[in-house]
């Protein structure tokens, strides 16, 4: 899902924040605006389920439409789920400890239901050294690995596809570092995230998640790390209710590690937005606790947001983030000269051109995508 970041609040999406928040006043505004507006901006937030709820006492065409795609929705999550409670079962039998996290985590502990919340795939943590492991676990629950553009720098997932004739049946993301920035790479290590985790029983006995403290914090990280400071309203929301959770002992230890990590100023526009859309509050010490009140542009990470940003200026961050030599050039080889494979799949499925004249095309043909502000 890619959402582009709006500098304001919209009056259309100040109120799907306002009636998702269950604002009875605001609910049956939306019930009077036009049903094709509301729906497209409902999936453009990946809001239907939530807002379908919401708006299911008031009726009306609005509601049927929302009720419509939500069903639909809630069908697929009932197949995903099983699928999900299967693959976890194996990779546990198997010796492969994962930690469910991002959209599926937080659907299963902070969601009244999770059909409520959607998603594309299902994230999983693991291990760096179980990742072959795992993909012969999935591989053997009849998952096909998805061609992607790869490399150990310049990527930490890989996307495992279960197919029911040509739609997609689940997929599983495995990741093995929380981000593929390399400036948010380390915030939150498995060791750590295995040690605190929680767990989730609908998903079966050995089924874990995040504690709701990092589970907050990288939700603000992930939403500003791969998806550029978006005003998407599923990945606010997720923040607001994470944080609506948190007990005060959890919000020191939260402030206490993201001052830690140096993501501050990246957690504090998540809450901050939050607070925007939908009303979050925290205890008033935590922002003396981060940097005094005030936000910290000091920190590395804050670069993410800010307004002027290009692919150029964030490949620039991984490779200072990167503390040696021999691992930036690393990384630059692998966004310059992908696999073989990759590049034939991408540049010239039908076509035999020379491999060089590929890696040519790609470069001109992303030069101006690099150095374009988005």
């Amino acid at each position: 899902m890619a959402h582009e970041r709006r500098p304001d609040l919209n009056s259309l999406t100040a109120v799907l924040a306002a009636a998702i928040s269950g604002e009875p006043a605001a609910a049956r505004e939306v019930s009077g605006l036009d049903p094709s507006a509301v729906v497209a901006a409902a999936s453009h937030h990946a809001v239907t389920p939530l807002l379908a709820d919401r708006l299911m006492p008031l009726g009306g065409e609005v509601s049927r439409r929302l009720q419509t795609a939500a069903h639909a929705q809630t069908a697929v999550d009932l197949a995903r789920e099983l699928e999900l409670r299967q693959a976890l079962a194996a990779l546990d039998a198997a010796g492969v400890h994962a930690l469910v996290i991002k959209g599926a985590h937080v659907a299963y502990q902070f969601y009244s239901r999770p059909d409520l919340r959607p998603r594309i795939d299902t994230d999983l943590l693991i291990r760096d050294d179980d990742r072959q492991a795992a993909a012969r676990v999935l591989e053997s629950l009849g998952y096909g690995r998805r061609d992607a553009i790869g490399g150990e720098r310049l990527t930490s997932q890989e996307m495992f596809v279960k197919r029911d004739g040509e739609s997609v049946r689940h997929a599983v993301d495995l990741h093995w570092r929380v981000a593929n920035p390399q400036i948010f790479a380390g915030v939150l290590t498995f060791d750590e995230l295995s040690r605190d985790a929680v767990p989730l029983p609908a998903l079966g006995p050995g089924a874990r998640g995040l504690s709701p403290p990092q589970a907050l914090l990288l939700a603000c990280v992930h939403r500003v790390a791969h998806h550029y400071d978006t005003d998407c309203l599923i990945w606010i929301y997720d923040i607001h209710l994470i944080a609506s959770r948190l007990r005060a002992d959890e919000w020191d230890a939260f402030a206490s590690v993201v001052r830690e990590r140096s993501v501050s100023a990246v957690c504090r526009r998540g809450l901050m937005m939050a607070r925007e859309y939908f009303g979050t509050s925290w205890p008033p010490a935590v922002d003396d606790a981060w940097t005094g009140g005030v936000e910290a542009p000091s920190e590395p990470t804050a670069a993410y947001l800010a307004a002027d940003r290009r692919l150029a200026a964030h490949l620039w961050l991984d490779l200072r983030a990167i503390p040696d030599w021999p691992g930036r050039w690393q990384l630059l080889r692998e966004h310059l000269f992908p696999s073989s494979r990759y590049m034939r799949q991408v540049y010239a499925s039908d076509s035999a051109a020379p491999l060089p004249v590929l890696y040519v095309r790609r470069v001109l043909h992303g030069a101006r995508k690099w150095l374009l502000k988005f």
